[in-house]
């Protein structure tokens, strides 16, 4: 079957620096950004003096930030050569799925019996901001949403850190799961399971959260096949 082109509606502005943040971050966030999202896609060039010109930074902040996104795995550096964005690692994103799971079927079990009232009100915020960006057909701004409500999550947790140690291990993953919900009917799913979620952290039941939370974070994966034979020029 022929590759699916991607198309988003959430366009990024042009890069503005903030004096708060140093320069390597900033170019980390936007181009890490960017491929989470394909704005850049799997195996496209990334000639640093562009990226320096883009950004008005000299080659020395790029290229730390380009080091940092080739430890995550999300760029491949050729010396003396070229930089692309790295294909995607089936097995590095099944790990980091593994890992996420593990976690994230505690941190609703510890939810069921602690979550506030006013938590769970941010949780629902969270699900209407899905909704509006669903009805909008805003697929990036759909996906942050979804990533804040399962970031507050571990927050009400007390487990904030753990998104940290997730999050830099994740871009193979994140980017599985973008394929995944290009489908408009998967994100009305993906809806459909956070509430699934909230009913079980509502009723204070432990156990029907984790099964809420298993069925919710395995099907990108479990449907791998599909989503690469619909874009087999992005995989390993």
């Amino acid at each position: 079957m022929p590759q699916t082109p991607l198309t988003y509606t959430a366009q990024e502005s042009k890069p503005r620096r903030n004096p708060g943040v140093s320069a390597v971050q900033q170019i980390y966030n936007a181009l890490r950004h960017r491929i989470i999202h394909f704005n850049l896609s799997p195996g496209a060039n990334l000639a640093k003096g562009e990226l320096a010109a883009e950004f008005g930074v000299s080659p020395t902040p790029v290229r730390e930030a380009l080091l940092r996104l080739s430890d995550e795995g999300l760029v491949d550096i050729f010396p003396q050569s070229r930089t692309t964005v790295s294909l995607i690692d089936v097995q590095h994103a099944r790990e980091v799925h593994f890992l996420r799971l593990s976690v994230e079927v505690e941190v609703v079990r510890v939810l069921a019996e602690t979550i506030s009232a006013e938590q769970l009100a941010e949780l629902d915020n969270w699900i209407r901001r899905q909704l509006t960006e669903l009805e909008a057909g805003d697929e990036t701004a759909f996906k942050i949403a979804d990533n804040n409500f399962h970031e507050d999550m571990f927050r009400y947790a007390g487990v904030l850190g753990l998104t940290h140690l997730i999050d830099a291990r994740r871009g193979h993953y994140d980017r599985i799961r973008g394929l995944f919900l290009h489908e408009h009917g998967r994100r009305e799913t993906v809806v459909e399971e956070h509430l699934a979620i909230m009913a079980a952290l509502k009723a204070a039941d432990p156990i029907a959260a984790e099964a809420a939370v298993r069925v919710h974070l395995g099907k990108s994966l479990a449907i791998i096949d599909e989503i690469r034979e619909l874009h087999p020029n992005y995989f390993e």
